[in-house]
């Protein structure tokens, strides 16, 4: 299990790097770019925490982490699902006009 950690660890940060470079200025624009960052980052530590909490939880109710990791596995399929009805913050300004 070591080498699809490894893997899954470097497309994941690969991933944020690409998001963080690219992806937030073409949506937002430069002008609040720090504030959406700090944002972000605030997400990224939340979750750090609440990640931890939610196996932890799981192990003492059940004795096994298994229920928590598959809980954890639900939120990528949401998100991406989610993401489906998104528009972009310039295309929901020009359905204003």
């Amino acid at each position: 299990m070591l080498i699809p950690a490894v893997v899954g660890l470097g497309i994941s940060g690969g991933c944020f790097g690409t998001l963080t470079t690219v992806v937030l200025p073409r949506f937002f624009g430069r002008a609040h770019l720090g504030a959406i960052a700090g944002v972000q980052m605030m997400v990224i530590v939340i979750a750090s925490a609440l990640g931890p909490s939610l196996l932890a939880n799981f192990k003492a109710i059940t004795g096994s982490y298994n229920g928590g990791l598959y809980t954890c596995c639900l939120f990528a399929p949401i998100v991406i699902f989610l993401m489906l009805f998104v528009q972009p913050p310039t295309a929901r300004k020009a359905n204003r006009r």
